[in-house]
């Protein structure tokens, strides 16, 4: 069994923030509060290699070197990516305050980066995570998708459980999962669940016929998820 958070979370996929904007990298989002801009994949890797050196002027060579190295393309593909980047931000060309073109140079970002804790809990976020078979994962305010789909938040990529199989919507500091009439059914414990479930501290998570258990994490504000899930006893995570 494979889990990942929408679109394979690295460790520089830690969201953070540029002025008004918060950064999701592994989803592919940007909001300020007011709305919720996605960006192309290229484009938010582009917003990341950006963020991991603010202050520094990149060359155009760097900037298709970090962001294409896995295809060949030419200046006009960073020239379109820049633009739509700006427009996402809502960035003035001739007066940026975010992504400075440096003439016959590159580019260079202008606005300070702050990267917060990604161990702590985030004032304002979801207090709601799941751990286990490897893996600690936030929930987002709102629905956040479980199955085998690309656009899933918590993609698993095993045959034992269905595209669209599960969704767990995040109200605040109420969370439920439901079941999307998948194959194999949702379980929380030994339990089926049949409509829209209320999620609690330490709930066992099971999807369709997999082994691994996922575990319910609700921290607090001060807390962190490394310090709360050592509450529980290591799961199994075999694909059986």
């Amino acid at each position: 069994m494979v889990v990942q958070d929408s679109a394979n979370r690295r460790p520089d996929d830690a969201p953070f923030r540029i002025g008004p904007w918060t950064v999701d990298p592994a989803a592919c989002e940007l909001s300020n509060g007011g709305g919720v801009n996605r960006l192309r994949p290229k484009v938010m890797e582009l917003l990341a290699a950006f963020a991991r050196h603010p202050g520094q002027v990149l060359s155009k060579q760097q900037l298709l070197d970090l962001v294409w190295s896995d295809v060949t393309v030419g200046d006009a593909s960073l020239t379109v990516a820049v633009g739509e980047l700006r427009d996402a931000l809502g960035d003035d060309l001739e007066l940026p305050v975010f992504i400075e073109t440096i003439p016959r140079r590159g580019y260079r970002m202008i606005a300070p980066v702050e990267r917060a804790d990604r161990d702590t809990v985030r004032p304002g976020g979801s207090r709601f995570w799941l751990t286990g078979a490897g893996v600690e994962l936030v929930l987002r305010q709102g629905e956040n998708l479980i199955g085998r789909v690309p656009e899933a938040h918590i993609r698993i990529e095993s045959p034992k459980v269905s595209r669209r199989h599960a969704r767990i919507i995040v109200d605040g500091d109420s969370a439920v999962v439901e079941d999307l009439e998948s194959k194999n059914g949702t379980f929380i414990g030994d339990t089926r669940i049949g409509g829209p479930t209320p999620l609690t501290h330490g709930d066992q998570l099971r999807l369709g016929q997999l082994a691994a258990l996922l575990r319910v994490v609700v921290a607090d504000h001060e807390s962190t998820v490394t310090e709360l899930s050592k509450e529980f006893a290591t799961e199994s995570v075999a694909d059986v």
